[in-house]
């Protein structure tokens, strides 16, 4: 009766800190910030590594393998922990993660990163979504918008942290350091788990493993990311990864054993939920990209000033989720604003190479953060609980389809910029290249105002 009571009373930020709660809080943090502070790592210091190792052609796919093995283990660690428990999953997939962490750092060749880094994805990805599985099982309802809110301000310090703290180390060390930063955090987590995590298994029998379909979807996210930089052949690589996507979806539905919750990716606000989970990060996912480069080469930024722009929207993300979480309020009016935030943003971005505007730039960039920190945790939320007894398939997929919309958009926003004749451009030519990747950005943001408009009819009818 005291536990009911207390799940029903007013959130506060102090009840996160709690006794009942500050490990479970600083676990699911922890487990979800270690993916992106070691991508933050990463990013910053593989360029040394290459350049001791040679083979620039392999430096993408440090990055891909990593995505793809994510892809492949962050969907199975809903069916992972009930067959084994959530605790010893963790367990095995932390001491993984440590382990290609390790391989990476001390690796005498590319061929040794490279697989350490495809065992730290396989890791991150169990890691990563069995923490979003765990969130509605270790928080009451009323908590979990505050836990979000503390995620986004945790991903804010490693965004701002990690690039200069990998920076500096591969600067006065060497980049082996820098890779090694994210031993003490996954230590930590490690020590964290046997108290935090129950090892019960699921009450009744083990779901399957969707196999089949998820091999299919780490072969259309291999090919898509392989079609980024295959010449002639890009095209035709991204058309056939992403019709492999909509095979696997449409097959899946039909499955006794599905890897996606019942209708995900239809015209249910489950479905609608997930589109926007999709089209968001590969609107975004443009900055990502070119962003820093087209600072650098057309505005004659530093690539430290040009780092610091990352921040911007870090900040802004995790300033608006924390106050999200503050407000509260109806979760889909924010997913509606969030997404209509995302255009402004976006028509910020394409005005701002257009005008040649830092001012302009910076508002895009805050306004876009502003789009994700109030629409992120509401959508989380919102797909967690409209799939019902699915609830913990549908939380293991959110990251990863957030992940597949920025590596579907990296190889769809590299294609457009190659087309444009991004290889040679120079001065005026290179931004009408970031012209033409900033509008198809724009025209997604504002694809993605079609999901949101779908949950703003869907929840007129459902007030009725």
């Amino acid at each position: 009766m005291t536990d009911a009571i207390s799940d029903e009373a007013p959130s506060r930020w102090a009840d996160l800190v709690t006794p009942r709660h500050l490990a479970a809080t600083v676990t699911v943090a922890l487990g979800v910030v270690l993916f992106a502070f070691n991508a933050f790592v990463v990013a910053t210091a593989l360029p040394a590594a290459v350049s001791d190792f040679g083979g620039r052609e392999w430096l993408a796919w440090a990055t891909s393998l990593y995505i793809i093995a994510s892809m492949l283990s962050g969907p199975s660690a809903a069916a992972g922990m009930h067959r084994l428990g959530a605790r010893r999953l963790f367990m095995l997939a932390g001491v993984v993660f440590l382990g290609g962490t390790l391989m990476a750092a001390f690796a005498p060749g590319m061929g040794w990163l490279l697989a350490g880094r495809t065992l730290q994805g396989f890791g991150a990805g169990f890691i990563e979504s069995g923490c979003y599985v765990l969130i509605p099982q270790l928080f009451p309802p009323r908590l979990i918008p505050r836990v979000f809110g503390v995620e986004a301000v945790a991903w804010a310090v490693a965004a701002f942290g990690a690039p200069a703290l990998a920076g500096w180390l591969a600067e006065v060390a060497s980049w082996r350091w820098a890779l090694l930063t994210a031993v003490p955090m996954a230590l930590v987590f490690l020590a964290l788990v046997p108290r935090v995590v129950s090892n019960a298994k699921g009450a009744d029998q083990a779901p399957g493993l969707p196999l089949v379909p998820l091999l299919g979807c780490a072969a259309g996210m291999g090919l898509v990311l392989v079609s980024d930089g295959a010449g002639w052949m890009a095209a035709p690589l991204l058309a056939l990864g992403l019709a492999l996507f909509v095979l696997v979806i449409r097959a899946d539905g039909r499955a006794e054993v599905r890897l996606f919750p019942r209708g995900a990716f239809g015209l249910g606000a489950l479905g609608l939920g997930l589109w926007l989970a999709l089209l968001m990060p590969l609107s975004q996912s443009a900055g990502s990209v070119f962003l820093s480069y087209g600072l650098q080469m057309l505005w004659g930024w530093t690539p430290i000033l040009a780092g610091l722009e990352a921040t911007v929207l870090a900040i802004s993300w995790s300033g608006m989720q924390t106050l999200a979480a503050s407000i509260g309020g109806d979760r889909r009016r924010l997913v509606i604003w969030g997404a209509g935030l995302l255009v402004l943003g976006q028509g910020a971005m394409l005005a701002a190479f257009w005008a040649t505007s830092a001012p302009l730039m910076l508002a895009g960039q805050l306004v876009t953060g502003a789009a994700f920190g109030l629409s992120w945790g509401a959508l989380s939320q919102m797909v967690m609980e409209e799939a019902g007894a699915e609830r913990d398939v549908a939380s293991g997929l959110l990251p990863v389809v957030m992940s597949a919309g920025y590596g579907i958009g990296a190889a769809l926003y590299g294609l457009a910029a190659n087309l444009a004749g991004f290889g040679l451009a120079e001065g005026e030519a290179l931004r009408l290249v970031l012209l033409v990747v900033f509008g198809l950005s724009f025209v997604l943001a504002l694809a993605s105002l079609a999901p949101a408009w779908g949950l703003r009819a869907s929840r007129r009818g459902n007030s009725r």
